[in-house]
C-alpha cells in the first residue's frame, strides 16, 4: 500500500507508516508527522486570491517563508507585532460571546441561537439620526447588515437564520438591504 506525491512536475513514491516502522531498527524515530496548522492553510490558499500574509511569531514566518519559497508562491509576508491590536480581535472575540452587539450607529442587534435556528434581532436603540426616519432605519438596517455578516462567520453560524430587520417602507432601501 504505496502513497504517491505530486508536486505537480514530479510524481515520486512516498513510504507507508507500516513501512517505515517495518526498516526501522526499533529505535524510537519520528514515522509520520501531521501538517502544521500553517501548512494546511497555506495548501488551502485559492491561487491568485492573497496578496499579503503578516504574522506576529517569528518561527511561524520562518516557515512561512520556507513554504512560500517551495510553492513558488508570490505572497508578500511580513513580521508585524500587535496584530491583536491592530485588528482588534481581543474586541471581536468579546463581541462573539455577547447575545447583544452594539453597532456603531448606536443601535444594536440581538443573536440568539435555538436548537432549530438562529433568530437576529436588529433594534434602532439610541439611534435617532439627523433626517428621516426612514434614513435612520435604513443607516440601522445597512450596519447591522455588515455586523450581521461578520458575526455569522465569527461565530461559524450556519444553518437556518432569520432577521428581523426594522421595517422600512423605501422599496430601494429595502432592494439594497
Amino acid at each position: 500500500d504505496k502513497t504517491f506525491f505530486n508536486d505537480g512536475n514530479v510524481e515520486c513514491e512516498v513510504p507507508s507508516i507500516k513501512e517505515k516502522f517495518e526498516k526501522s531498527d526499533n529505535k524510537p524515530k519520528l514515522l509520520y508527522k501531521s501538517p502544521s496548522i500553517i501548512e494546511k492553510i497555506i495548501l488551502d490558499i485559492p491561487e491568485n486570491k492573497i496578496e499579503k500574509i503578516e504574522v506576529n511569531d517569528e518561527s511561524e514566518y520562518k516557515e512561512l517563508k520556507e513554504m512560500l519559497e517551495e510553492m513558488q508562491e508570490n505572497i508578500k509576508l511580513e513580521l508585524k507585532e500587535n496584530l491583536l491590536e491592530k485588528y482588534e480581535l481581543e474586541k471581536q472575540i468579546e463581541k462573539s460571546k455577547q447575545r447583544k452587539i452594539w453597532l456603531n450607529c448606536g443601535g444594536f442587534i440581538t443573536i440568539d441561537p435555538t436548537e432549530a435556528l438562529v433568530a437576529i434581532d436588529v433594534n434602532s436603540g439610541k439611534f435617532t439620526g439627523k433626517s428621516t426616519l426612514e434614513e435612520t432605519v435604513y443607516k440601522v438596517n445597512y450596519e447591522a447588515t455588515i455586523e450581521i455578516a461578520k458575526q455569522l462567520r465569527l461565530r461559524d453560524i450556519g444553518g437556518i437564520i432569520i432577521i428581523d430587520y426594522i421595517d422600512m417602507k423605501n422599496s430601494e432601501h429595502k432592494e439594497k438591504i
